[in-house]
């Protein structure tokens, strides 16, 4: 679950030209923090992912979406 979660993260950001420091800065973390839950070092809390989804332009559920993606592309591939 933190891999996927941390996969679609990344992949937005990176979609939205945003470093991580940016992201965090606009979701009111530590960039640490944010490298943390991309590498699934880190479980986030709901608020947590409630404050990335908002700081990339997004709805909770369009993250949701974007995660659910990315669990199958890991489930499908096997990795």
């Amino acid at each position: 679950m933190r891999l996927s979660l941390g996969r679609a993260l990344r992949r937005i950001r990176r979609e939205r030209e945003l470093s991580q420091e940016a992201l965090a800065d606009r979701a009111g973390l530590s960039t640490n923090y944010v490298s943390e839950i991309e590498r699934a070092m880190k479980d986030a809390s709901f608020m947590t992912v409630v404050h990335l989804a908002d700081a990339l332009g997004m709805t909770l559920p369009e993250l949701m979406r974007a995660f659910d993606q990315e669990r199958a592309r890991h489930v499908e591939s096997g990795s």
